[in-house]
């Protein structure tokens, strides 16, 4: 490595220092470049075939390119600044090499521009007098730029096609003339004030054609919407007038003009007021303008301290990661530590920057390069302070690091100016900077906010790490499931219903039973995750159920997550098959329940949709006016009708008991009609409650009340959203506008099929309420199966002797069973149908509970359903 740079002059500190630190930064490259080349490998858990070799171009170029320089600056310029060289080679082999890890097309341009800049700098290097040439001819340089800029507007264009029109195409090469033209403000100010020293206190006269020529330019950026390049140029021109003029009174001006400036643009241009509104509020709109800051904190916050490592994060998810988000880019993968060496390399390069301006002899040296300090201090504040949130996005680059052919070149032509400065100026005693007092003060300024920034910083990376890296907007886990698989869902015997299939980066969810996806969920990069594959994510993600230090090492050394743990529902795949085949094309749901247990056994929910083909299929599923997204079980409310006649009827057991004949409490009128079915045979209150009989459930609800009804179904869960692990209706009690529809089960009582089967269970389990359960246990790493716990409690909703009553004078004659079914026309022609079942004590086997939900008027099609729910679990408790 010291024949890339070797020491000239063995005397020379200046040589010695600047070989040593090339050597430190061309080993960080190096390193930096064989770490990107395992990476791949360590990710895909794969061998020398996902090695990655491309970007060791960048690396071969960048030695060439530095070592070149290392040896041209130790031939021409022998009293130069022995640290400019290496700061801006770290600089410019960090950005290299994560825009190579990122696009690597993007990255050969990179590589390229790198080498064109390298020689840029070799040529200036053969011509120091060059800096004359700037001063003399400042204002045509300017005008120049200011003309360059201009054609934007007319001829501009986008590399991309969208976006910004700020670039000009010139042999198929893309030019960004704004980029130049900060550079040509900065000699041309520089130049003017040296010429002016001498009446520099002669305030408005001085800088009247300061005032022309910057506001033209500004002009023409707002024109554009160039807003960052326009902000850049605006603080260096106050900072300048500041250090150099010293008149407050002209800063203070600037400053109120600044600040009207800032304030119209607000209100008239949308591109300011979005960006300052998404400053002022980063999580208005997570999905939308924000999307940005949010992708580039959440980054920030998944690098932690020390990173995911190089190659193995997953900074392609924020946008423009390469250009206007790479500080983000670069931490997610390098951590806290990454953010303190990129900021402390442009604190170091602003301080040294500073002092070659303060220690020059020449003035026009002096503020040149004042301006290009300034110029890296302000263009680094509004970049990474954009990144973390501290500052309003401004689109502009982070110099020698972000993507572009024109930053760079422009950069490489600042650092010119300095290294040719530097050597140009000869040690003077310390006092120099006690008669600089405002230069020093400005640049202690950008010091302390790139001081405060590296703090913001560390909160986003510490502080707000969890809150920010659990936000829906971190897709993370998407690219986490594509490289390890997740655990298999299992019924309860066993039967895997959905798994995971392909290789590491392909990896996908794949069901064997597709009925069953809008109850089991889907997992998806782009829309995100639903039902038990979203509640139980830790467990499926190996993130829960595995030991800390599994989950540590595994994030230490390949930032993934340990493979999943299997999960076992209660479901049974029988009973499933069944009830998907029974449901058939009706819109509707089953939910069969062990009574005692709350152990769900079955629950279908039709349509239903194929989370395999989502990509294809989600137009039309989010248009679909039948839902097939939602899991009717748990998130579809109906009115409940006569479905509630059986509690209401075991609430008045007493009554019922001393008046077993309906006709003594009831009137004919009541009694002849409002049926779901024909009551056949003797009219009996248990043939009114299964035949759905909702005039007769009206008149004996008028009879208990609305206080004690509403403390009824507030027991028995109809005002409780389940909890269980689905995502369940938001449920609460409701107002009630009209005592005959409440008391008629209609609008004032909505519930989902889910509470309807716990109630009806506890009718069946003597009147306990059980906590439903779907999700039974997972297996742990070491096989074996841990049961977990239930999300509620039991509770007596209902008297036992009560619920014991009615289960036995509501029970068939020639099966163990009761049953309910009832209809619900609405006035718009719609109508749904409920039937409703449960076995009785004569029943041996465990208690059984059926509820299905028709979306049609169809008692006879949910009658056969449920009793061949029944009837096939009722075969399988004789076998």
């Amino acid at each position: 490595m010291l024949r890339l740079f070797p020491v000239k002059n063995k005397n020379s500190l200046t040589d010695q220092q600047q070989s040593r630190l090339m050597i430190l930064s061309a080993l960080f490259v190096i390193t930096h470049g064989l770490i990107l080349t395992l990476a791949p490998a360590v990710r895909y858990g794969a061998g020398s075939e996902r090695y990655r070799y491309h970007h060791w171009l960048g690396v071969a170029v960048w030695l060439i390119v530095f070592a070149f320089l290392h040896w041209q600056t130790t031939r021409k310029t022998e009293h130069r600044d022995p640290y400019l060289l290496p700061i801006i080679a770290l600089l410019s082999g960090i950005g290299l090499m994560t825009i190579w890890r990122l696009y690597p097309a993007f990255g050969l341009r990179q590589t390229i521009w790198l080498a064109v800049a390298g020689l840029l700098v070799w040529f200036g290097l053969q011509f120091p007098f060059f800096l004359t040439f700037i001063r003399r001819y400042k204002y045509i340089w300017l005008i120049l730029g200011l003309i360059l800029t201009a054609l934007t507007i007319l001829f501009g264009i986008h590399p991309s096609g969208e976006g910004p029109a700020l670039w000009l195409k010139v042999f198929d090469i893309y030019f960004q003339p704004s980029e130049p033209l900060k550079l040509l403000l900065i000699a041309f100010l520089a130049g003017y004030f040296t010429d002016r020293l001498s009446t520099k206190r002669r305030a408005v006269e001085t800088i009247l054609p300061t005032l022309i020529l910057v506001g033209l330019a500004l002009a023409i950026l707002i024109s554009q919407k160039d807003l960052g390049t326009a902000s850049i140029f605006l603080v260096i021109y106050v900072a300048m007038l500041f250090s150099i003029n010293g008149d407050r009174r002209v800063v203070g001006m600037a400053l109120v003009a600044s600040l009207i400036a800032g304030i119209a643009g607000y209100f008239l241009i949308d591109i300011v007021r979005v960006r300052i509104d998404t400053w002022l509020n980063p999580f208005g709109d997570p999905f939308g303008t924000s999307y940005q800051v949010i992708q580039s904190m959440i980054a920030i916050a998944e690098g932690g301290m020390i990173g995911a490592g190089p190659g193995l994060g997953s900074p392609g998810l924020i946008p423009v990661s390469v250009s206007d988000f790479i500080f983000a880019a670069i931490i997610e993968e390098t951590g806290f530590v990454g953010a303190l060496v990129i900021v402390l390399l442009f604190v170091f390069l602003i301080y040294r920057s500073s002092r070659i301006a303060i220690t020059s002899t020449n003035t026009f040296h002096r503020y040149l390069a004042l301006g290009i300090a300034f110029y890296f201090g302000f263009q680094s504040i509004l970049i990474i302070g954009g990144n973390i949130g501290f500052l309003p996005l401004t689109g502009v680059t982070l110099p020698f690091v972000s993507y572009g052919g024109s930053s760079l070149l422009v950069s490489f032509f600042a650092l010119l100016i300095l290294i040719t400065i530097s050597n140009k100026t000869e040690p003077i005693p310390g006092k120099t900077f006690s008669k600089h007092t405002r230069m020093v003060l400005v640049s202690q300024l950008m010091i302390g906010v790139l001081i405060i920034e590296i703090l913001v910083t560390s909160l986003l990376s510490f502080w707000f790490m969890p809150s920010l890296t659990s936000r829906p907007q971190n897709l993370r886990w998407s690219i986490n499931d594509r490289f390890v698989r997740r655990g298999n869902i299992l019924d309860r015997d066993g039967n895997i219903l959905i798994t995971s299939s392909g290789s590491p980066g392909a990896i996908a969810r794949v069901s064997n039973h597709i009925p069953l996806y809008p109850v089991i969920g889907y997992t998806n990069t782009t829309y995100g995750q639903t039902g038990i594959e979203s509640s139980m994510y830790p467990y499926l993600r190996g993130l829960e159920g595995v030991s800390e230090w599994t989950v540590f090492w595994q994030d230490l050394i390949y930032n993934q997550p340990p493979e999943g743990l299997d999960l076992r529902l209660t479901l049974d795949l029988n009973f499933q098959q069944l009830a998907d085949t029974l449901l058939d094309d009706s819109s509707g749901s089953i939910v069969l329940m062990n009574a005692d247990s709350g152990e769900i056994l079955a629950m279908a929910s039709h349509p239903y949709f194929n989370a395999e083909t989502l990509e294809e299929d989600w137009q039309s599923l989010i248009t679909d006016e039948d839902a097939p997204l939602i899991n009717r079980a748990t998130q579809g409310v109906y009115p409940a009708g006569a479905g509630l006649f059986p509690f209401i009827l075991a609430s008045q057991n007493e009554m019922i008991s001393q008046n077993p004949e309906p006709e003594t409490l009831l009137s004919d009128s009541v009694l002849e009609g409002n049926c779901s079915q024909p009551v056949e045979g003797d009219l009996t209150w248990s043939a009114l409650v299964s035949n759905g009989c909702v005039n007769a459930q009206a008149a004996l609800a008028e009879m208990t009340g609305q206080e004690t009804l509403l403390a009824l179904y507030e027991s028995l869960g109809l005002y409780t959203p389940p909890a269980i692990h689905l995502p369940v209706a938001d449920i609460a009690q409701p107002v009630i506008s009209d005592n005959l529809e409440f008391y008629r089960g209609e609008s004032s009582v909505n519930i989902s099929p889910l509470q309807m089967a716990l109630a009806a269970s506890a009718l069946t389990n003597e009147g306990i309420l059980p906590a439903p359960r779907i999700v039974n246990g997972y297996q742990s790493p070491e096989g074996e199966w841990i049961t977990l716990p239930k999300l509620g409690n039991r509770s007596q909703a209902l008297p036992s002797e009560a619920a014991s009553w009615l289960i036995s004078y509501l029970k068939k004659p020639d099966s163990p069973h009761w049953e309910v079914c009832t209809s619900i026309e609405f006035t718009d022609g719609n109508a749904i149908t409920w039937f409703i079942a449960g076995t009785t004590s004569d029943w041996w086997g465990q208690p059984l509970t059926v509820v299905v939900l028709l979306e049609e008027d169809n008692p006879e099609k949910a009658a056969e359903t449920g009793l061949a729910m029944l009837e096939h679990a009722f075969r399988l408790g004789e076998n």
